[in-house]
């Protein structure tokens, strides 16, 4: 028994080694967030918005960047608040006006709705200097699982500069357009439903 003790303390003190060997994580200069640019009103029954469909690449936090090869990289220095995608759910959902005949909600609060709105995330990334978020968005009956309307949504924004903040800028307003016009695309497909 006294010889396990200074081998559990040899132990702890290489356990402890190794840690300090791991190289620090580096912080991004700044984080960005889409944002609803509006509140529009007129949604006239409760919707369902789900959480947009992407390639993991472009789903997550980083911010990418397509080069002239084709080839995709990280953005260094710049970074989204969360999941690009939960930020797109969120900023079509804070899109919509509260108080109106219909509410948008969230899936996980398990709120019954006659229609949902999902969508699929195709493309959130830098071309150069230009921002591009390519959305396609379809309104479906939550009842029989039929396809009420579709559309692809496209946004194409200019940075000021090719410097890592103001295209990451410009890739903040191009998801916000998108985010802006789904929210209208949803609120026109469900106006004539009874």
């Amino acid at each position: 028994m006294k010889m396990k003790l200074p081998l559990i303390a040899v132990s702890v003190c290489f356990a402890t080694a190794c840690v300090s060997v791991l190289p620090e994580p580096t912080a991004p200069d700044a984080l960005y967030s889409i944002d609803a640019s509006a509140a529009y009103a007129g949604l006239s029954h409760d919707l369902i918005v789900r959480e947009p469909e992407a390639p993991r690449l472009i789903s997550g936090q980083n911010m990418i960047s397509e080069g002239t090869d084709g080839g995709l990289r990280v953005v260094p220095g710049v970074e989204w608040s969360g999941r690009a995608t939960r930020q797109m759910q969120l900023a079509i959902m804070n899109s919509f006006k509260f108080d109106e005949a219909g509410d948008a909600i969230l899936p996980e609060h398990g709120i019954l709705a006659q229609y949902e709105l999902a969508s699929d995330l195709s493309a959130l990334k830098l071309e150069g200097e230009t921002a591009v978020c390519e959305l396609a968005v379809s309104v479906i009956s939550t009842r029989d699982r039929s396809l009420l309307a579709r559309r692809k949504i496209s946004a194409r924004e200019q940075a000021d500069s090719g410097s890592s903040r103001d295209r990451a800028l410009a890739l903040k307003d191009a998801a916000s357009n998108c985010a802006s016009q789904a929210t209208e695309f949803a609120i026109a497909a469900l106006k004539d439903r009874s």
